[in-house]
């Protein structure tokens, strides 16, 4: 009798086991696809201008519900309209901008509103805009938030798939590293100059701000370690550390301890504020200073007697830098950190052919990626030919407006403006790429660790 149950319990086993891999295979490749997901397969092999007439078929008289981290692809929706009134089916009712519902809100409650509506069983919002590699992966990957490839983009050459292509990545918005050298007395070489006992840096508290949180947690990664101990090892490094300070950390294994240690002196350095805009009023104002912001808010200072942009350097451009197009990188280690804006489709989307065409308009059109490319910090992953050079972008002269107007011609004067392309700063400069998969796998233990170093700090 316990023989024959044995073998029943065994017989069970295997036809478990076997159902199990037939359904793990089919997942990949037999089950039937969602519908929108079906959509997303065929929109992926058509052209701009085959999409855009199935958009304008689907659209019709009906609204399309966008959500977003950025309201700049709002401010190109009447371009679009545009483009699907070009191909509107022959007799049918011209598209109005007004049905075109583009909505703005915070990375921290951005998730919380698509993902309830999900859960609600009641899709409205068709696509959306983002930011914030973990709580893209944790909160909408694995919550079924769909991909879309753009034709165009996926056969360009020189756009980087592995990177970029999933989860699907507009752009590029960048952090760096600076300082304030009006007295013309600080001297920065090596990413590690910035852990320097006395070193101030102005930037945001990583506990109010998910963009500095999954940067340091970024900077665990392999590569990002192995930066680190090369910089920490070159004889350009002053930050007077040494080998005995790594020590404590060598439990997190590997070449881990020089991430680990990093940011425990990032954090003991930082001066915390609210948002960048208070960090880089700061730090214009405190000569000596170092910041660690968004590259673009340094376009919004104000000139007067007190403060100019003129007095700002990107560490890794270096105090003579005067053409982007041919910088001279000037500091070991990483020169910044490039987040992203990341485009996706809900699960349920109402009109997913719409979402599509809306996602390769700004993606991969000078005109749909026009509101971004005037920035210095900002970079399309399509490539710079949708972008503005703004290579000499500290060149030039006050027009009658008041307004600063680039103009190559004329002097630099503000030589932190002379943006050099995101391949620059990615393949020379070295800068941390956020990658939502790292993020989301080693958030809690290195969140966790930076929690207590802010604690520490108080």
């Amino acid at each position: 009798m316990k023989l024959k149950r044995l073998m029943l319990c065994l017989s069970t086993l295997v036809l478990s086991t076997s159902a199990m891999l037939t359904a793990c295979n089919s997942k990949g490749s037999g089950e039937e696809l969602t519908r929108v997901k079906k959509i997303v397969a065929e929109a992926e092999k058509m052209s701009r201008d085959d999409l855009f007439k199935k958009a304008a078929e689907e659209i019709g008289d009906k609204t399309f519900h966008w959500y977003a981290t950025s309201s700049r692809g709002g401010k190109v929706k009447d371009k679009f309209v545009e483009e699907l009134n070009k191909v509107r089916p022959s007799g049918a009712k011209e598209i109005s901008v007004d049905q075109i519902d583009y909505q703005t809100t915070v990375d921290g409650k951005i998730y919380t509103f698509l993902n309830a509506e999900i859960e609600s069983n009641k899709p409205v919002t068709s696509g959306a805009l983002l930011q914030d590699g973990y709580q893209l992966q944790t909160k909408g990957i694995e919550k079924g938030y769909v991909n879309y490839i753009p034709k165009e983009w996926n056969e360009k050459e020189g756009v980087n798939k592995e990177r970029d292509a999933n989860p699907f990545s507009l752009q590029f918005q960048f952090k760096t590293w600076m300082y304030n050298n009006k007295e013309k007395n600080v001297e920065i070489d090596n990413v590690w100059d910035f852990a320097k006992e006395g070193v101030t840096i102005d930037t945001m508290d990583p506990t109010n701000e998910n963009v500095n949180m999954d940067w340091l947690i970024q900077l665990t990664s392999d590569d990002n370690c192995k930066l680190l101990k090369e910089a920490f090892e070159d004889k350009t490094n002053s930050s007077g550390l040494d080998k005995k300070a790594l020590e404590k950390y060598a439990s997190y294994g590997g070449d881990r301890s020089y991430a680990f240690l990093f940011i425990e002196r990032f954090i003991k350095n930082a001066t915390f504020y609210a948002d960048d805009g208070a960090a880089l009023k700061a730090f214009v104002a405190a000569p000596g200073h170092a910041a660690w912001i968004v590259y673009s808010k340094i376009q919004n200072v104000e000139e007067s007697a007190q403060v100019t942009k003129k007095d700002i350097v990107i560490a890794a451009l270096g105090d003579k830098h005067s053409d982007g197009k041919n910088p001279t990188l000037a500091m070991k280690g990483f020169g910044g950190f490039m987040y992203k804006h990341y485009l996706m489709l809900m699960p349920d989307s109402p009109l997913p052919w719409t979402t599509c065409a809306f996602i390769n308009f700004l993606s991969t059109t000078k005109v749909g990626y026009s509101k971004w490319s005037g920035d210095v910090g900002d970079y399309p992953t399509y490539g710079e030919e949708i972008n503005q050079d703004r290579s000499m972008n500290g060149h030039g002269s006050v027009g009658e407006d008041g307004k600063w107007a680039v103009d190559s011609s004329k002097p630099n004067e503000f030589p932190c403006l002379n943006d050099p392309s995101a391949k620059w700063w990615i393949d020379t400069a070295k800068s941390t790429v956020e990658t939502p998969s790292y993020i989301g796998t080693y958030y809690n233990t290195v969140a966790a660790f930076i929690m207590q170093q802010i604690a520490a700090k108080k």
